[in-house]
């Protein structure tokens, strides 16, 4: 009984030490998101989650909206901007996910923002709407 217990006791520790995998990636050409004009002037925001399926020759086949904006402006532009991203076939990588903040203010850092990526992820992009000049 107590060989079971001591056995068991170490698989689960085991189990309980292994790290998640980390996703190896790296982009050739990454332009970030921007605020298109038509949502600055309606001061659209929104957080949405945008999935990058990536052929082998590390171009992007096709960008799926996981988690919307809210605003078709806004997924469309994200959407658009991440189908040009391009990657180095040599860290090959089936899919990615980038997530997205719209926000209307100033610009400032957040704890979101130092947070580093989960495996699969992006780095956080938090796009703000630039202020009026008086």
């Amino acid at each position: 009984m107590q060989r079971f217990l001591l056995i068991t006791s170490l698989v689960i520790a085991i189990a309980g030490s292994a790290r998640a995998e980390r996703v190896v990636w790296r982009a050739i050409h990454a332009e970030a998101p921007h605020y298109p004009d038509e949502a600055k002037r309606q001061h659209l925001t929104g957080s949405g989650i945008f999935e990058m399926h990536i052929r082998s020759d590390g171009t992007v086949e096709r960008v799926t909206i996981i988690k919307s904006t809210g605003h078709s402006l806004l997924d469309h532009n994200a959407a658009r901007i991440f189908q040009t991203w391009r990657f180095d076939p040599h860290f090959p990588i089936a899919t990615l996910r980038a997530p997205v903040r719209y926000i209307d203010g100033p610009s400032r850092v957040d704890a979101e923002m130092t947070r580093p990526p989960a495996p699969g992820y992006t780095k956080l992009f938090t796009i703000f709407i630039p202020s009026a000049k008086p």
